[in-house]
């Protein structure tokens, strides 16, 4: 009996050594997971039970169960490496079985399906050609065709324009001098009659703006030594009379300045009045032939001018602040949209203008702006959330382009202009880059143009009894009885682990630990080898009895 005993002891080692051995081969094998022995004693029994006085009748191994502990990851330099943190398996498609493995080495055959070195394709839910997931399982597979262009719909600008800055055109402008010219003695024979006039030699003031105008003053003779100045802008046309006559008939003309005001011509865009003052204390009036010609030069001060001027996209100072984003057409060809705004003399209000590569499309050129309200908190008030359409023809062929501006971000706070961001929807075509995926599974393809696209969601399984699956080989498993039915999820739902891109699972095999079982079950060996030798003995001297 103890030679029975001893050879069951010494199978019992010798299967925990095969145990530990195939775990320590394949310590660098990746998602493997180490195994462990499991014995059980063996002792008779009968049906009227046993004595309490029996002795078992040796050892036996109960199972040899898989452990599936979490191994370490090691990361990659291929986004299609999986690895798995956490719960659950890979599901794999063989041949239209479904086996489950924690080895995520994948790669991409000739057909553009996600697979491993064994031609296993990875399994997950599948998208439809606009990127949405369908809720269908089935094999993943890459889509190697370029993305089509897409035109420009719809924009979303989000910033702040600056409530403290000034109306354009609304700031006083410096004084401008020009010196006189003296052409008329008053004291000369020849003196002009009633209600002519002498029109002053043409000077260049310039406005706040820095625009040059051309203006002359003109002299009209109403009494003896009394003149009315009438100042005419040369450009419109427009005169703007002097506020009173000119007394001349003592040394220095009184009064000694005239105010001259502007009556602004009606136009598409906002203008305030210009004011201009004269100075007109060294005009001097002198006498010319009868028949002769008579002009007169003066020196003119022009200070305190209003004026909010007409918009115009090349001119800077017509408008507070300006964007510019780049949009598509039907065909993918990219257009340069501007956006110019312009603050209004009504308060809380500002106008915007749009123009596509120099060319307005938001209305006709020389109309006012599309204008946008905002209420006493700086919050946009109209138009919400949109501007008015934007329909233009792109030329090329292409379509015609209808697309809407979302305003809903910009505000009127009294700080500097700042953009938070520019969006639309559109894009040229792009070929295939590259592919991420996500912690959640989400297969994404990018594309040169800056575009991505969802492909479709790697799906994990789990087991109620992991330990009960059957194993196939190649570091894959079968579903069995003993295991129960794969629960399949999303990652990161239903207890189900995370996935790791451009990783891998490494073995969980850990080697110190199965050096120290390989001692203690050569231990064990060599101990029931001294129960055999010793039961040799013991029968041997029984068999010496004489």
């Amino acid at each position: 009996m103890p030679f029975r005993i001893a050879l069951s002891g010494l199978n019992a080692a010798s299967s925990e050594l095969r145990v530990i051995g195939n775990n320590v081969a394949n310590a660098s094998t990746t998602g493997f997971k180490k195994a462990r022995a499991e014995f059980a004693d063996i002792f008779a029994s009968s049906n009227l039970g046993s004595s309490s006085n029996a002795i078992g009748s040796g050892v036996k191994l109960s199972s040899v169960t898989q452990q599936f502990s979490q191994g370490n990851i090691g990361f990659t330099d291929n986004n299609l490496d999986l690895a798995v943190s956490g719960q659950g398996m890979f599901v794999l498609n063989d041949n239209g079985v479904s086996v489950y493995t924690r080895a995520g080495a994948f790669g991409v055959d000739r057909n553009g399906f996600i697979a491993n070195s064994q031609g296993q394709v990875l399994q997950g839910d599948i998208a439809d050609s606009n990127g949405n997931l369908t809720n269908t399982t089935g094999d993943l597979q890459l889509n190697f065709d370029n993305i089509e262009p897409q035109a420009t719909s719809t924009a979303e600008i989000s910033l702040n324009l600056n409530s403290s800055l000034p109306v354009p055109g609304a700031t006083p402008s410096s004084s401008l001098t020009v010196p006189a010219t003296t052409i008329l003695d008053e004291d000369a024979p020849i003196a002009p009659a009633a209600g002519s006039t002498i029109v002053g030699a043409p000077f260049n003031m310039r406005d706040n703006y820095g625009v040059e105008r051309s203006v002359q003053i003109e002299y009209t003779h109403t009494a003896a030594n009394t003149w009315t100045a009438t100042l005419r802008d040369n450009v419109s046309g427009n005169t703007f009379p002097g506020s009173s006559p000119i007394d001349t008939s003592g040394a220095s003309p009184s009064p000694s300045s005239v105010d001259f005001g502007w009556v602004p011509q009606t136009g598409s865009g906002a203008q305030d009045p210009i004011i201009v003052a004269t100075n007109i204390s060294a005009i001097t009036l002198v006498a010319a032939a009868a028949d002769g010609d008579t002009s007169v030069g003066t020196v003119s001060t022009v200070n305190n001018g209003t004026a909010q001027v007409p918009f115009n996209a090349n001119d800077a100072t017509t408008y507070s602040h300006s964007t510019s984003m780049t949009i598509f057409d039907s065909q993918g060809t990219p257009h340069l949209l501007t956006q110019y705004y312009r603050k209004s003399t009504q308060a809380n209000q500002w106008e915007v203008f749009t123009f596509r590569e120099g060319n307005r499309v938001d209305a006709p050129v020389g109309s006012n702006g599309q204008t946008v309200v905002f209420d006493t908190s700086g919050q946009l008030q109209s138009p919400t959330p949109t501007l008015p359409a934007i329909s233009f023809n792109p030329g090329g062929g292409a379509a015609q382009i209808t697309m809407s501006v979302d305003i809903s971000g910009v505000t009127q706070f009294g700080s500097s202009f700042s953009i938070s961001s520019l969006t639309q929807d559109g894009f040229s075509t792009g070929q295939l880059s590259g592919i991420d995926i996500s912690d959640t599974g989400i297969v994404l393809s990018r594309f040169t143009n800056g575009q991505t696209q969802i492909l479709g969601q790697v799906r994990l399984a789990n087991f109620t009894n992991p330990q009960g699956l059957r194993q196939l080989g190649d570091t894959t498993w079968a579903e069995s009885f003993e295991s129960g039915q794969a629960i399949v999820s999303q990652p990161g739902s239903s207890g189900l682990g995370l996935v790791q891109s451009g990783a891998l699972e490494g073995s969980n095999v850990d080697l110190t630990e199965q050096l120290v079982g390989m001692i203690t079950a050569q231990r064990n060996f060599q101990a029931n080898t001294q129960v055999i030798s010793t039961a040799d003995t013991i029968t041997q001297a029984i068999i010496n009895i004489r």
